[in-house]
């Protein structure tokens, strides 16, 4: 053969350059690490929804404590035996200050902001709850 020929033949041999392969595989990591991101997101909502299943009914079990009897509200704490593991729910009550205009009923009782937290959980509610007597 002759050096020309030899010379033409080099240059017609098919592949990819090493700048093909280094770019493609850089476009490869990119999109897996997108996608390893969007499952990773998925998980972790579905262990957010799960946990808020179990509890959000914790919480509205112990709203309807408070509900049914205001002054519980003042305790600190619910306590729900009749629920699995006897949960304890905290109670936070801020009395809310009225303005002392006529036609507000103050005889009623006190205004107060609820808060029930459990685990990391919050739920808010406001609750008149009737004065007690002095004796």
């Amino acid at each position: 053969m002759t050096a020309a020929r030899q010379a033409g033949r080099a240059h017609s041999v098919s592949g990819f350059t090493l700048i093909e392969v280094m770019i493609s595989l850089v476009v490869g990591i990119l999109i897996v690490g997108g996608v390893m991101g969007l499952i990773s997101t998925s998980l972790q909502y579905k262990a957010r929804i799960q946990a808020m299943e179990r509890i959000q009914p914790v919480l509205e079990a112990a709203a309807q404590e408070v509900l049914a009897d205001p002054q519980k509200a003042l305790a600190g704490a619910v306590r729900l035996p009749w629920l699995p593991g006897s949960p304890e729910v905290g109670v936070i009550p801020a009395r809310v200050e009225l303005p002392q205009a006529g036609g507000i009923a103050r005889n009623a009782g006190n205004l107060y902001h609820i808060r029930l937290v459990y685990l990391d959980q919050v739920l808010e509610f406001s609750v008149i709850i009737p004065q007690t007597e002095k004796r």
